[in-house]
């Protein structure tokens, strides 16, 4: 559950910019990023979770970059900068042999079983299935862009791909751990 709860900042972007406006989403969710950080800092993991971290930069960065340079940004160029940069991160940690999912789950796990083939191989599918449901969310947020009339559609694939995401890491898990 740790890894939806990082992307919390990314739930109150999508509500706060619906209800009440880009900026108040870009900000909403900074602080909700700073929250998750602070809480992280400050609890038994003693550092801020990667997906944490980015939504803080990016969230933070986005805010200014739209409030100083481009106030009439659109919704939809908004949320694919977002959903993108998440994307290449999620896919840059998995090229560079550290999945983002290790930072989730190392604080409940004996340090002995950090190097294990089986602990590394298990961590790259998890990340692999986000990355994917991220890529789905991205292509869907690019259809919409060029076809506004297809904000149905891709809204379902997008919550179909995270809730896919969501489900397969919970069995898989258990499935480990079985």
């Amino acid at each position: 559950m740790n890894i939806l709860l990082g992307l919390l900042p990314f739930l109150v972007f999508a509500l706060l910019e619906h209800a009440a406006g880009i900026a108040a989403g870009l900000s909403g969710a900074a602080l909700t990023a700073l929250g998750l950080c602070l809480r992280d800092w400050t609890g038994p993991r003693q550092h801020c979770g990667v997906i944490e971290l980015l939504s803080l930069l990016l969230f933070g960065g986005l805010a200014v970059y739209a409030g100083v340079y481009a106030p009439n940004w659109s919704v939809m160029g908004v949320r694919i900068t977002v959903d993108a940069v998440l994307l290449m991160v999620m896919l840059a940690s998995m090229l560079i042999g550290r999945p983002f999912t290790l930072g989730y789950t190392r604080p409940d796990t004996e340090p002995a079983l950090w190097l294990s083939p089986r602990f590394i191989r298990s961590h790259y599918v998890v990340s692999g299935m986000w990355t994917a449901a991220l890529a789905v969310v991205v292509l869907a947020d690019a259809l919409i862009l060029v076809w506004p009339g297809t904000v149905l559609a891709g809204g379902v694939a997008m919550g179909l791909a995270l809730l896919t995401a969501s489900r397969f890491t919970t069995h898989y898990a258990a499935s480990l751990r079985a």
